[in-house]
This record gives C-alpha cells, sequence and structure tokens, in this order.
C-alpha cells in the first residue's frame, strides 16, 4: 500500500527546497503544513494529525477509475502534490471532538490537471465515507457545462 503522507511529505520538502517549482501561496502552505506537523506534538495545540485519516480518503481515491480521455478505465494513481492537498484537508483534526479542522479548501491548478476528477472523487468520498447521515454534495461553476463537468465525472 503507498504511503500517501510520505508522499505528501516528500512533496512538501521538494517545493520548500525549490526542486519543484511552485508559487508563493503553495511554498507557504507547504511551510505551514510542516510547522503544523511539529506543532502537533505540543499539549496546548488544539490539532493532531491523523494520519489514518488522511490515508483514508487517499486509498478510497485510488479505487476509483478514469471516466474519460486516454486513461479512461484505469484506477487513479494520485500525483504528490493531490497527495498533499488530501492529507492536509482530511488529517487535521481537533483533539477535543475529533472533527476535521479544515471546512474549506482552495485549489487552483492550470488546466488538464484532472481537477474534475480529483473534485469529484472528493465528492463521493464525503458523500459516501465521511460518516454525515444524508450528505450531499453540489457542483457549482460559472457555466452549466462547467458544473456539468465534475458531476458527470
Amino acid at each position: 500500500m503507498t504511503n500517501y503522507v510520505a508522499k505528501a511529505n516528500w512533496y512538501i520538502n521538494q517545493v520548500l527546497s525549490g526542486e519543484v517549482p511552485a508559487c508563493m501561496y503553495v511554498r507557504q502552505a507547504c511551510a505551514r503544513q510542516k510547522s503544523d506537523l511539529e506543532r502537533s506534538a505540543r499539549e496546548d495545540w488544539p490539532y493532531r494529525f491523523d494520519a489514518r485519516a488522511a490515508t483514508r480518503v487517499c486509498l478510497f481515491i485510488e479505487h476509483l477509475r478514469h471516466v474519460k480521455g486516454p486513461l479512461s478505465g484505469q484506477t487513479i494513481t494520485l500525483e504528490p502534490w493531490q497527495c498533499f492537498i488530501l492529507t492536509t484537508i482530511f488529517g487535521w483534526l481537533r483533539k477535543d471532538s475529533g472533527k476535521r479542522r479544515f471546512k474549506r479548501a482552495y485549489v487552483e491548478v492550470p488546466r488538464g490537471n484532472a481537477k474534475s476528477t480529483l473534485s469529484a472523487s472528493i465528492g463521493l468520498y464525503m458523500m459516501a465515507l465521511d460518516g454525515e447521515g444524508g450528505a450531499d454534495c453540489y457542483s457549482f461553476a460559472t457555466t452549466r457545462e462547467q458544473a456539468r463537468e465534475v458531476f458527470d465525472t
């Protein structure tokens, strides 16, 4: 089984060392994640990083298949940057309640990087395995056709 947290940490280190080119915001997000992982050992820090929760979403997504394009029918393989996003969003939990630290995330990547596939996969995970009864999933965009991209995927 893939160690998704290690894959995400590899990405963080590559970004912070300059090996992987990234914008200022990605570098800041990587630096924050690294700093927060260090702070999580402190008693007064309200969050804990749960590698199991971080891994669960990645494992679920890698059991899904691409539905269109040249990879249609093949199982999804997460890239390191995707593991970073997913493990950061789903891995951080509040120590007191066990609820997720992050409720919203903003992800911006260029065309052709499977944004719709990733978004649809997250939606499926949250509807089916997030433990919320009656969960809904919505897809919004500037046009109906764009919103349909995620829904159809």
